[in-house]
């Protein structure tokens, strides 16, 4: 029924259809990383954003338990921690070391 020339065929087919559906899923995750870095290279040029803003404050809350916190406990004062769980995966997140 089947020549096994018709079924080399196929399967050249097949394979070149999986390795041509992996180059375009490359050249897209390539596009949208060249998108993001446009992006991020437009609100550099704008000054401050509210990337920075966000880098700021989760600086100060770690900058907060981890210094000003036990400061304090030293003069006899206790300050409340702040939960640092979130803290960190959006700090994370925010540097770019999250996906």
């Amino acid at each position: 029924m089947f020549s096994l020339a018709t079924i080399i065929e196929l399967i050249k087919t097949g394979f070149g259809f999986f390795q041509k559906k992996q180059e375009s899923k490359d050249e897209l995750e390539a596009q949208n990383s060249h998108e993001q870095n446009e992006i991020t290279l437009e609100e550099t040029r704008k000054g401050f954003t509210w990337r920075q803003m966000l880098g700021y404050v989760l600086t100060f809350i770690v900058f907060y338990n981890y210094v000003v916190i036990p400061i304090f406990a030293l003069m006899g004062l206790v300050l409340p921690a702040i939960p640092l769980d979130e803290v960190w995966k959006v700090l994370i997140i925010l540097i770019g070391g999250g996906s």
